[in-house]
């Protein structure tokens, strides 16, 4: 099996998003992790910009325990309760499918049908494709507190 650093993302692609609210993680993205761990599925949390962070649960134990550090450091515990309580485990289908909670599509801007899957190092970003195609365009970057503060807690 390979370490936790070896596990990486990238590129893009499209999916679609269906009226239930499935969508299906691109095959190059379930590709490079081993059964026993897509079984496991996978943590939703909202990210940084408008989209959402996709991460196996090895790598969300890594974010879980940094989150903590940083809140308790910070005299935020009540923030890492909302955190934890706001992440999402979400179970793949045999044909790599899995279901978008509505709170958090929604806070993403997630309306569909088009998604667009990004890997980016240890995590999978979920966007609405005119979304980022904008960020990549002006190159700025919405909500500041998630800018200052969860680049600690994301180890960005």
């Amino acid at each position: 099996m390979e370490s936790k650093s070896q596990i990486y993302f990238n590129g893009n692609e499209q999916s679609r998003l269906s009226p239930k609210g499935q969508v299906t993680i691109p095959a190059r993205f379930r590709n490079q992790l081993e059964n026993e761990e897509l079984k496991r599925g996978f943590v939703l949390v909202q990210g940084q910009e408008d989209c959402l962070y996709l991460y196996t649960h090895r790598q969300f134990g890594e974010i879980k325990d940094r989150a903590r550090e940083h809140f308790t450091a910070i005299g935020k515990k009540s923030a890492f309760r909302t955190f934890m309580e706001e992440a999402e485990t979400v179970l793949l289908d045999p044909q790599g499918r899995f279901v978008l909670p509505g709170a958090l599509r929604e806070k993403a801007g997630l309306a569909g049908p088009d998604i667009l899957f990004a890997g980016v190092d240890n995590r999978i970003e979920i966007w609405h494709p005119a979304t980022r195609q904008a960020l990549r365009q002006t190159g700025g970057e919405a909500d500041l507190w998630r800018r200052e503060q969860g680049g600690r807690i994301f180890g960005l």
